[in-house]
């Protein structure tokens, strides 16, 4: 009771932005290092922002780049508001459906999005964008990923993507041998900027690594069960990349 009380007298926060679009980043031909960047990998999913008002109970939105909801198609991430630490905020991420081996599997997730039943759909989230209304896109993405790791609880579906300042030669290497899409590497005194495809934010698509003939595609990574106490292969495979939280 006291809680229900102490909410009621809380301040109204201004509803959330309905406009906002994801930031999307420009193609880069080779992996680099710099000390100015933050490296992270991307397994070439769905964009999709979060929409999450807890204050007056109301359903979360799940939106992507057209602007279409996709909560109501993912039972999977219900408790997503119950994760998030705040009363009302948006974060961004990218939704993907990953296999044994912790490789993703686009035409699963393409059928989940279309209403159709098969594997679990887990959420990458890796910016904050409004917390408590208060809006941070002009904040420098140092200072929103520090939000972020103060406000997200991670779980098995819902994943905080840890991410590595400085190395990306080594992040792109360890991202190819697992078959993971990519690697982005993001400017970190960079604002964000909300549906503009800018250099602030530059993708590197990472080649997957071949076997030669006869050898164990195991020693390389590619084949290696992506094993984790609690079941989720994105877990096992990030802890197997040269990550850490900023």
């Amino acid at each position: 009771m006291t809680d229900q009380l102490s909410l009621r007298f809380e301040p109204a926060l201004p509803r959330l932005p309905t406009d906002l679009r994801p930031m999307l980043a420009q193609s880069a031909a080779e992996p680099f290092d710099s000390a100015k960047h933050l490296f992270e990998p991307s397994w070439g999913g769905v964009r999709a922002l979060a929409f999450i008002e807890t204050a007056d109970g109301a359903p979360f939105r799940l939106m992507d780049e057209g602007g279409n909801d996709l909560a109501a198609l993912l039972p999977e991430l219900a408790d997503l508001p119950s994760r998030v630490m705040a009363r009302s905020a948006v974060i961004d991420g990218e939704l993907v459906v990953v296999d044994a081996a912790g490789r993703a599997d686009p035409d699963a997730l393409t059928a989940r999005l279309r209403g159709e039943t098969g594997p679990a759909v887990s959420y990458l989230v890796f910016d904050l964008l409004v917390l408590d209304g208060k809006q941070l896109i002009g904040q420098p993405l140092a200072r929103r990923r520090q939000s972020l790791k103060q406000t997200l609880t991670p779980g098995d579906m819902v994943v905080a993507v840890p991410a590595i300042v400085g190395e990306g030669l080594a992040l792109h290497a360890a991202v190819r041998a697992q078959g993971i899409a990519a690697t982005v590497a993001r400017v970190l005194s960079a604002p964000y900027l909300p549906g503009v495809r800018s250099r602030l934010w530059l993708r590197i698509e990472a080649t997957p690594v071949e076997s030669p003939p006869g050898s164990d595609q195991a020693t390389l990574g590619l084949e290696t069960p992506a094993t984790d106490p609690t079941g989720s292969p994105v877990l096992a495979v990030i802890r197997r990349l040269p990550l850490e939280w900023d």
